[in-house]
């Protein structure tokens, strides 16, 4: 990357965590008001201000991450006011059709988990199709080493696809300027590598331990925060506002799980023939960040290694248990659970069609 490049990553850095920690610090005192109010959501006019002000917040965020801070070249103000009030519209509609789910199962059940497992299996099955609604991408289907393969036509230069499906189902999404742009060679390489994935069943198996980590969440909630006794509008406020905390603690820690994928993956591209050393240098520059020297940022916000780690691991042993691509997928899949966070970190704000695709490796 040059310096332009690792400035700019920086300060999308400096931008994801200012709205990262916005969000937290609003779910901090959305559960304080709940505690201290008997259990009621703010009133009426209270709570409309509450909106409008969170609204002009993340479009502020948005509209510095999706025009201020992107690469060359950026999109004009016009252009990306089109897709992103698309994108804004659509990531709307799956967080009402969330809350709706999780008030149905709260009733029903007395819990949230129900409603969070429907709209989670929803995400994981309709993907393809939000990534239309949401980032208005287009995909199309390719025969490819005598199975299929999928390509989306995007402008954002950070969106690297990722494995659409899961099981026998599952298939691999590249962005359709790689086919032509990239040299066959890395292409082969990031294709063997999402193969090897698929044939690992690390779609399914991330799918299960992220579902059970926001299930953990939501009943640990519930019961902290007597959540099943409350009021409906009430109860799901307090459930928007803990699964806000408990995405923020995700943020934190799968970073660091997720990393062993990264690496495995890679090896698993030597070992099939295809020396991926080229395609990990070039893959910084497309996604527009690399890592970080400092060891602590590095753990934290960057689940997908730098390229000096990545080739140096490329020589070492495999060690432990490949859990999957947990951290960015989970952006993706948190939005079942009522909370933004998906849009607000470094990689995604202001992005639409990486809200449904973060950036991966």
């Amino acid at each position: 990357m040059g310096p332009d490049q690792i400035r700019l990553s920086r300060r999308r850095l400096r931008l994801g965590i200012t709205n990262v920690g916005f969000w937290v610090l609003a779910a901090c005192s959305g559960l304080f008001w709940l505690t201290r109010n008997d259990g009621a959501p703010p009133g009426p006019l209270l709570f409309w201000a509450i909106g409008a002000g969170v609204i002009a917040v993340q479009a502020a965020c948005d509209v510095l991450g999706g025009v201020v801070l992107m690469p060359e070249p950026r999109p004009s103000v016009a252009t990306f006011l089109r897709g992103w009030s698309r994108g804004v519209a659509g990531h709307t509609l799956v967080l009402v059709v969330a809350g709706l789910a999780s008030a149905l199962s709260l009733r029903l059940t007395g819990g949230f988990g129900a409603g969070i497992a429907l709209v989670t299996l929803v995400l994981v099955l309709g993907r393809r199709q939000l990534l239309f609604v949401i980032g208005g991408v287009a995909t199309s289907e390719h025969s490819h080493e005598g199975g299929s393969m999928l390509t989306g036509t995007v402008s954002d230069p950070a969106f690297t696809g990722g494995v659409v499906g899961l099981g026998r189902r599952a298939r691999s999404l590249l962005p359709a300027g790689w086919m032509s742009t990239l040299p066959k060679s890395e292409l082969a390489a990031e294709s063997s590598r999402r193969r090897w994935q698929i044939a690992q069943g690390l779609p399914g198996r991330t799918f299960a331990l992220i579902l059970g980590w926001n299930l953990l969440g939501s009943f640990v909630g519930t019961q902290l925060f007597q959540l099943a006794a409350r009021p409906t509008a009430a109860a799901l406020f307090g459930h928007a506002c803990w699964m806000t905390l408990w995405a923020f603690v995700s943020l934190l820690v799968l970073p660091a799980l997720s990393r062993k994928t990264v690496f495995a993956a890679d090896r698993a591209a030597a070992v099939s023939g295809h020396d991926p050393r080229a395609w990990i240098s070039r893959f910084p520059e497309l996604v527009g960040e690399d890592g970080s020297p400092n060891a602590a940022v590095q753990a934290i916000f960057y689940p997908v290694p730098s390229a000096e780690m990545r080739l140096h691991q490329l020589s070492q042993p495999a060690t432990g248990f490949v859990l999957g691509n947990l951290a960015r997928s989970n952006l993706y899949y948190s939005v079942a659970t009522g909370t933004l966070l998906g849009r607000a970190v470094h990689c995604n704000v202001g992005r639409p069609a990486l809200w449904v695709f973060p950036p991966s490796a």
